[in-house]
């Protein structure tokens, strides 16, 4: 049963391979005691690995996997756990190019001479040339090397030789990193640890060979940081765990070129006074790891981070830990928790009252600034009454019926739907209020930042509060940076920063606003976090983040919420993320 198991994993290890195998990457990963693993070979070779090694011992004649002569077991011999593997998908053309780093532990000599006359039993292998033979351990001496077949080739194991030696039979240079360091590959080395770290990198570099160390500490942090010192193969014990973390590991590091402009709130405003208007800000997917990052890539500062006042939301649903958006936007809305997919009602399915309703039956101007389709769930949260947020029809039909004066919105693709209602405008044409207005960002979603949205949200931003500013009623502005959270979705550290710097670039629009009409009140938060965002390397003088991910869902982390303007202070502390809509209303001065 045991072998049936293992085959039936085998096969689905290969048939994932073809997707790892084919990669481009410029981080190699080296299978460590590869003989320990439970699949020895499979598992490496199946993962990607571009490195293996065996430890083998000569006993009887036979050539035996192991890491000593009293661990030997019968039948783990060399040609049965790596050759006729090897063999086997050579025979069928599918196998790769990969180093087989053998690490002799009985006596040198006879047990090269040995392996050559194995190997010599697969022509295929040697002919083929995809499999590099590379002896470690016990070798001959470096004047040898050339006295060997040219298939074998040597892992040379002295820095202080590479000038003195002849290099054409080297395949690469490994020294012991304890010989240079203590680090245990949490935290970071120290900077005198670290120079010898590198002037090993560096001798072996100079000799034109690809560098390992064996004896590394097995962590993320410490394969990240030794791949981005240079070593050219990543020795590890979890090549499984190891290779794929450093295939992304480009992808999760990003670099802001040209940091931004940001803008100092001026705290002229009486916090004790009421509010006229509120401009709640919305960032999908955007917890504290979220903005941390956007603030680490612009050089240590942002718009938002220069607000004072400040309070942490908590954002299960009603049925579950983890909100989505529809759940979460509802609460923030209609100050009621509901079900996950719900827009705008409770878990009875009944119809919530939300902030537009209510301010608008106060004399209020209403308008959405969105980055999503205005039918996503959080800009219709805030006018829908809808128990599946991917009702568009329903949610369209519900729009139509709102209070709504106007919005800036994906969602293009809807527009003979919502015409009768709305009329179309550029943000050039928008310029009053005396009908109900739809000014399209985009076809479904506005496009991202990665593909070109430039400075839209900020401009919308700034169009809507001039044209509310321009009408005489106090107005209820609700802005979403709607695709922080598709950064999050996608493991895209690239795609969360400049999603955040553009959330941040709204955010000082507001505030902008405000500092010149103190009778606002901006209130900035976000429905819930996505991924379990984290940033585990990287540099603020640079602009550099390197993040990684728990998930590709949403999680339970609570969010940050910061406010600026009259009442402000009344938002500080730890609560519910229903108690937005309280806290809005109580400061509003409406029951």
């Amino acid at each position: 049963m045991k072998g049936t198991v293992q085959t039936a994993i085998l096969v689905i290890w290969l048939l994932c391979a073809g997707v790892a195998v084919n990669a481009q990457t410029k981080y190699k990963v080296h299978s460590h005691n590869d003989y320990a693993q439970e699949l020895p070979f499979w598992y490496a070779y199946s993962n990607g690995a571009e490195s293996i090694e065996a430890d083998l011992f000569l006993q009887n004649d036979t050539l035996y996997v192991t890491h000593a002569q009293n661990e030997i077991e019968e039948g783990k011999t060399f040609e049965k756990l790596y050759l006729d593997k090897l063999s086997s998908l050579e025979k069928s053309d599918e196998l790769r190019e990969v180093q087989l780093l053998i690490d002799l532990k009985s006596e040198a000599y006879g047990t090269l001479d040995k392996l050559v006359e194995v190997l010599e039993n697969y022509p295929l292998l040697l002919k083929g040339g995809k499999v590099k033979f590379v002896i470690s351990g016990n070798r001959p001496q470096a004047n040898e090397y050339k006295n060997y077949p040219d298939f074998i080739w040597f892992d040379h194991q002295n820095l202080d030789e590479l000038d003195k030696i002849d290099l054409d039979k080297v395949a690469l240079v490994s020294v012991g990193f304890k010989n240079f360091s203590v680090w245990n590959g949490y935290g970071r080395m120290i900077a005198s640890e670290h120079e010898a770290v590198q002037a090993a990198i560096q001798k072996a570099k100079a000799a034109g060979k690809p560098f390992r160390f064996w004896a590394t500490p097995d962590t993320k942090t410490a394969w990240a940081r030794l791949a981005n010192l240079g070593v050219d193969f990543i020795n590890t014990d979890k090549p499984g765990l190891a290779k794929p973390y450093l295939d992304q590991l480009e992808k999760n590091t990003f670099k802001l070129e040209q940091p931004q402009e940001i803008y100092q709130p001026e705290f002229g405003y009486d916090e004790d006074s009421k509010p006229q208007n509120i401009i709640l800000m919305i960032g999908d997917g955007n917890g504290l790891a979220q903005i941390t990052s956007a603030m680490i890539a612009n050089r240590g500062d942002l718009t938002m981070t220069g607000i004072k006042n400040i309070g942490l939301v908590r954002t299960a649903s009603h049925d579950d830990l983890i909100t989505d958006s529809a759940a979460g936007a509802t609460a923030m809305a209609t100050g009621q928790k509901t079900n996950n997919r719900a827009i705008g009602v409770g878990p009875d399915a009944k119809p919530l009252t939300n902030l537009v309703d209510v301010v608008a039956g106060k004399g209020y101007n209403t308008a959405i600034v969105t980055t999503d389709a205005i039918y996503g769930a959080t800009p219709s949260s805030f006018y829908a009454h809808r128990v599946e947020r991917d009702d568009t029809p329903g949610l369209v039909a519900d729009l139509k019926q709102s209070e709504l004066d106007f919005f800036m919105a994906g969602g293009k693709n809807e527009e003979t739907n919502i015409k009768e209602v709305f009329s179309t405008a550029t943000l050039e044409t928008f310029v009053n209020m005396d009908r109900k207005t739809a000014v399209y960002l985009g076809e479904n979603k506005a496009p991202s930042m990665e593909d070109g949205r430039g400075n839209a949200l900020p401009q919308s931003v700034k169009k809507a509060l001039k044209v509310l500013d321009g009408a005489k009623e106090p107005f209820f502005l609700m802005v979403e940076g709607a695709q922080i959270d598709n950064g999050g979705h996608s493991n895209s550290t690239r795609d969360i920063v400049q999603e955040m710097l553009d959330f941040d670039q709204a955010i000082a629009e507001a505030l902008r606003f405000a500092d010149t009409h103190k009778n606002t009140l901006v209130v900035i938060t976000a429905d819930h976090e996505t991924s379990g965002f984290g940033i585990v390397g990287g540099s603020m003088e640079e602009g550099v983040v390197q993040g990684d991910f728990l998930t590709v869902d949403h999680t339970g982390i609570m969010v940050p919420l910061f406010a600026y303007g009259p009442q402000a202070d009344k938002f500080n502390g730890v609560y519910e993320n229903t108690e937005v809509f309280h806290k809005i209303l109580k400061a509003l001065g409406i029951r």
